[in-house]
């Protein structure tokens, strides 16, 4: 029997980060505090964008985030003290963007709690997806 590893086999941040050059940077309005404290909103976050990779950690500055698909596109979201943060983002996603449009769903749909969801896989096994408190009228999200 061969032995079972726990080692990723997909890119981190770093490799995707050397596959394509910073297409500029912005403001990111939002405080990244939440991604970190709020178990409910990286769950919902990772329903709406299952492709998205985010990793965090704190400097004098405050709270920062790397964020990448595992292919060719990432953003980075850089405290620059005062609770201003600004994205820096690359390749032919907006990883930045993607991420404000599913935290924005978040509250639209209510701020489901993790437990709020459920999964629904069809009888022919074709059609999969994920939904919010009501499986037949509820927001849907497929899973690819």
């Amino acid at each position: 029997m061969l032995a079972r590893s726990c080692v990723s086999t997909e890119p981190g941040f770093s490799q995707v980060r050397a596959r394509s050059e910073p297409d500029g940077e912005r403001p990111f309005l939002r405080d990244l505090a939440p991604l970190q404290d709020d178990v409910h909103l990286r769950f919902a976050l990772r329903v709406a964008a299952p492709y998205l990779r985010i990793a965090l950690a704190r400097d004098a500055d405050g709270l920062n985030a790397w964020v990448h698909d595992t292919e060719r596109s990432w953003a980075v979201l850089s405290a620059i003290g005062d609770g201003r943060t600004i994205a820096t983002q690359g390749g032919p996603r907006r990883l930045a963007d993607e991420l404000e449009a599913a935290w924005d769903t978040w509250p639209e749909v209510g701020r489901p709690a993790l437990y709020d969801f459920g999964m629904t896989v069809t009888d022919s096994g074709t059609t999969q997806y994920m939904w919010v408190n009501d499986a037949d009228g509820g927001p849907r999200w497929p899973i690819i």
